[in-house]
């Protein structure tokens, strides 16, 4: 009995002590996105490919139909410098053979998995595809960087 009664103390303390308080959690914010005059002067952006008139896309979890067609661009963006540097995809618009603007279109990128946002290493080689989708009357003119409000011609 002797041997039971430190136990049953103990379990009666256990109860009726209260929890210890929990500090809140902590929410960080990170630093909204901003490219730099030095971001535009390090990155250079070349088109590779350009593919017109996609009439629907398929991706491993969705399949869509453009309002227009879709448009395909393969880029390749070099970092020449000796840090990291970041750019998104929604930093380059199409300019059709009309003068319009076009954004990327959100439904293709996601259906293709294309990141949002990029880290390109310090001198590395990045390719991916932007993906617009355009009135089918028109044809693909140039790419506007409109950060750095820099023209970038299409191959062909």
């Amino acid at each position: 009995m002797r041997r039971l009664l430190p136990l049953l103390l103990l379990s009666l303390t256990a109860c009726g002590a209260e929890p210890a308080a929990t500090p809140p959690p902590t929410t960080t914010t990170a630093a909204p996105y901003v490219r730099t005059p030095l971001d535009c002067s390090k990155l250079t952006v070349t088109p590779l490919t350009v593919e017109p008139g996609i009439g629907y896309i398929i991706g491993t979890h969705a399949e869509w139909l453009p309002k227009g067609q879709y448009i395909r661009i393969r880029v390749a963006i070099t970092n020449t410098d000796s840090t990291f540097h970041t750019t998104r995809p929604t930093d380059y618009q199409l300019d059709d053979a009309a003068d319009h603007p076009h954004q990327t279109s959100v439904d293709a990128m996601e259906i293709k998995r294309q990141p949002n946002e990029l880290n390109i290493g310090a001198g590395n080689r990045l390719e991916m595809d932007l993906w617009y989708d355009i009135p089918v009357d028109t044809q693909p003119k140039l790419l506007r960087d409109n950060t750095c409000t820099t023209t970038i011609p299409l191959p062909g």
